[in-house]
């Protein structure tokens, strides 16, 4: 649960522009409607009521004048114990709005790649090849390998099975740290598959390593909640859930017939399964990664590239 002080800078923007209406004060000033919807909850636990305006985008609350301080006093004293919890080793949970331009870079990626791949014969280039990944440092094939496919059914289906499982992802990290998480899932994802299949020869591509790396951070953020939110009476630990549901999806549509690389599913989704756990706990730090957003796009595709460049250096 965020924490319910009222954000100073927010603040900030309706002290001399918001004029509060007769007979009441403002006891709370939000950036987002969920931090000011906790705080209302809190405000009608006391018995009191509540009104919340809208100006300059900040959610600002008020009550009755003769209430104001009481309950100024009651949302300092949650906000105080709620921040203790987050100390504790809770995350902060913060939803970022998702940036619809990541998915185009995406597209355009693996799309431009797609139609390039057999021009210039970058499937011999840039696939997962244990031996070389392994004997001979080429590790950027690792990345490399997640922008090629066998076919268009192969791109089309990574397509939107990223974009679905990107989306989520996005909106608990932001655009750029998300699309970063579930990037670095898929390398260490094809990294890992090459050593479980080393020294016996293994080529894969496509981004489906990735594609279930971000199912593995999704799992990863529902066990982080599961631990970090007041038990309950459950007959099974609340972090079984979660994991169920993450080895559910992986299971229908990770595993089946035909030239199927399990391994490097299963590899991307355990990969992505410990960022996730681990990047939940630490939510807040993603939130200020947030306004580096276009840093992070840039060194993103800046990394893509020198794989690419070192792959063709190598042939």
């Amino acid at each position: 649960m965020a924490s319910l002080k009222a954000d100073e800078n927010a603040l900030r923007l309706v002290e001399e522009g918001f004029e509060c209406p007769l007979g009441l004060a403002v006891v709370g000033v939000y950036r987002d409607f969920a931090r000011s919807g906790e705080a209302g909850l809190v405000i009608l636990a006391m018995g009191d009521a509540y009104w919340t305006f809208i100006h300059e985008e900040v959610y600002v609350l008020c009550v009755n004048e003769s209430r104001a301080e009481a309950v100024s006093a009651e949302l300092e004293a949650y906000a105080l114990l709620d921040s203790k919890k987050v100390q504790s080793g809770a995350y902060r949970y913060f939803d970022f709005k998702f940036s619809w331009l990541s998915f185009a870079l995406y597209l355009l990626l693996l799309v431009g790649v797609f139609s390039l791949q057999t021009p210039f014969d970058l499937i011999a280039l840039g696939r997962v090849d244990s031996l070389a990944i392994i004997d001979l440092n080429q590790w950027w094939r690792a990345l490399t390998a997640l922008c090629l496919h066998t076919d268009a059914v192969h791109l089309v289906s990574n397509l939107v099975a990223g974009m679905g499982f990107a989306f989520f992802v996005s909106r608990f990290f932001g655009a750029a740290a998300g699309w970063m998480l579930i990037l670095l899932s898929g390398v260490a994802g094809n990294l890992l598959n090459a050593w479980v299949y080393y020294p016996e020869a293994h080529y894969s591509i496509g981004a489906s390593t990735a594609v279930f790396g971000a199912l593995g951070i999704l799992t990863g953020i529902g066990v982080c909640s599961a631990l970090t939110e007041p038990q309950q009476r459950w007959a099974l630990p609340r972090w079984l859930v979660p994991v169920f549901g993450g080895l559910t999806l992986l299971g229908l549509i990770g595993v089946g017939d035909g030239p199927v690389d399990v391994a490097a599913h299963i590899s991307g989704f355990a990969c992505g399964l410990v960022m996730g756990l681990i990047g939940a706990f630490y939510q807040s730090v993603f939130e200020r990664l947030h306004r580096l957003s276009w840093w992070v796009v840039t060194a993103l595709f800046g990394l893509i590239g020198i794989a690419w460049l070192l792959a063709f250096s190598a042939a």
